[in-house]
């Protein structure tokens, strides 16, 4: 016969449970992919957030989400960056299912494996798209502020000038 020690599986079980739950339950998108960017897992939040089910993009690549208004500099950078190790923050203009777009930060980090190698990225992301559309209103905002300020000098200036000249007819 043959004796397997299980304990340690046994003890760490509950442990990933709790972290699997976690991650689904987070408002945060995760994806997680393999080195060549083949998506392997989705959490809730991405299914939220894009409009895509984990059935439909598993297998796929991210570039199912590309917009094609995030410049090709932007990509070879990113995997640049996570190629080498290193994490990758910035923002994307995506287009979910419904073919509407949509501006997201991220975070791409890559994985390594036990003999240290990078075998898979993992991808945090959020929504911005109504930040950004409140950073639009408020630089409006003060631009037509400022507008106004300007108007109001030069209207000033104006009846500066003005007032001679209607006090002497």
């Amino acid at each position: 016969g043959i004796v397997r020690d299980v304990t340690m599986r046994e003890q760490a079980a509950p442990h990933l449970q709790l972290q699997r739950t976690a991650l689904e339950a987070t408002a945060t998108a995760i994806v997680i992919t393999a080195r060549d960017g083949t998506i392997e897992w989705v959490n809730p939040a991405f299914t939220t957030l894009t409009g895509y089910t984990a059935d439909e993009v598993i297998g796929q690549n991210p570039r199912i989400l590309k917009s094609g208004q995030t410049g090709a500099d932007e990509y070879r950078l990113l995997w640049s960056t996570i190629r080498s190790g290193n994490v990758w923050r910035g923002e994307f203009h995506n287009r979910r299912k419904d073919g509407t777009l949509f501006w997201e930060t991220a975070s791409i980090a890559p994985v390594r494996g036990a003999s240290g190698q990078i075998t898979h990225f993992v991808a945090v992301k959020e929504g911005v798209s109504e930040r950004r559309l409140m950073e639009a209103r408020l630089l409006r905002a003060q631009r037509l502020e400022s507008i106004g300020s300007l108007a109001g000098g030069i209207a000033h200036d104006f009846n500066n000038i003005l007032t001679p000249i209607v006090m002497s007819v």
